[in-house]
């Protein structure tokens, strides 16, 4: 499971064939109350099972769990993602609100949101500051990773670019840029001396940084909890045609399977 966050169209995919050999074992079916196991036969790998209660659905699996609370029956809740054709439609963002177990596991570090982010930033400033987008890619290449988030805004951190600071008089038009903040500082105080006490002003820091960057959205929803909502929509519409062809009887745990679970 090495993929952090993927577009869902590609999650959908891989849903499909990670499942393309599963079959379903209902466990237990009394109402809402159900247990519901989805897996091949022959592997463990990408398994998972469906738990309700009355106003709770636990998704459980090969990976990390979910519960969610909404409706008594959380089927109906789920069905929304089941349109007229069969095909699935999840709803990653209304779901994820309702949430009960950490809501911080269905969303992770994202590095496609990050170069967006910084590309937009760096465009923004291209025109005052010619070069920075290069200068960004060697600072990076130096010696940082955007593959993680702290390392990532520590890359952001120590980036400086176009190293300049302004001494500015507030009471004249006299101004003075130089690379270095000490020599501007001492130019403020010479004009100061000679212009007169009333000619002060401060030394501006002209350098690019990146700012404000703890507003920046980085995180997008994990892979793996859009697999788990697949899942779940998934076993629920296998379920309801289990249910509807009176197939019910062909999903019953075998002597096997009963002793296992």
């Amino acid at each position: 499971m090495s993929i952090q966050s993927s577009p869902e169209a590609a999650v959908a995919a891989r849903f499909a064939a990670d499942t393309a050999k599963h079959t379903m074992t209902v466990v237990h079916d009394d109402g809402v109350y159900r247990h519901l196991v989805v897996r091949d036969p022959q592997h463990t790998y990408y398994w998972f099972e469906l738990i309700t209660t009355p106003g709770q659905l636990v998704f459980s699996g090969d990976g990390d769990s979910f519960v969610f609370r909404r409706l008594t029956d959380m089927f109906q809740f789920f069905r929304t993602g089941i349109r007229r054709d069969g095909s699935t439609d999840i709803n990653p963002v209304y779901w994820s609100e309702k949430l009960t177990s950490r809501r911080d596991a269905a969303r992770t570090y994202s590095v496609k949101l990050f170069d967006e982010e910084v590309a937009r930033e760096l465009e923004a400033v291209e025109e005052d500051y010619p070069g920075v987008g290069e200068a960004w890619i060697e600072h990076v290449e130096s010696g940082y990773t955007t593959e993680y988030e702290e390392e990532a805004r520590r890359a952001l951190d120590d980036f400086r670019f176009g190293e300049s600071y302004r001494a500015r008089c507030t009471k004249c038009v006299w101004s003075l840029e130089d690379e270095s903040w000490t020599v501007a500082r001492r130019s403020m105080d010479s004009h100061t001396k000679e212009a007169g006490e009333k000619h002060v002003g401060r030394v501006e820091d002209l350098t690019f940084t990146f700012s404000d960057t703890g507003e920046w959205q980085l995180q997008d929803f994990d892979w793996w909890f859009l697999w788990a909502l697949h899942g779940i929509v998934h076993g629920i519409a296998r379920y309801d045609r289990l249910r509807s062809y009176g197939l019910m009887a062909l999903a019953a745990p075998s002597q096997r399977e009963a002793g296992a679970l």
